[in-house]
């Protein structure tokens, strides 16, 4: 699989999925590009897993050419 584009020549390369209101809130990232599935349970984990899942996996993931990886992530 690989990255979703868009007509604007922009790209989804993931989704991000919350779960809130369950006895542990879950939070799962699917990197479309590097077929990854990261997932973490418990309120501090999603929060703080939601705040930097779009800049750690990019980071990391094969997928992504090199030159790209240090650029910022739009909102």
């Amino acid at each position: 699989m690989s990255a979703y584009r868009l007509p604007d020549g922009r790209q989804i390369t993931g989704a991000l999925t919350i779960r809130t209101g369950a006895r542990r809130p879950e939070a799962k990232y699917e990197c479309l590009v590097c077929e990854t599935t990261e997932t973490v349970r418990g309120v501090e984990s999603v929060t703080e897993f939601v705040r930097t899942i779009r800049t750690t996996h990019p980071a990391t993931c094969p997928g992504v050419p090199q030159k790209t990886r240090n650029e910022p992530v739009a909102a």
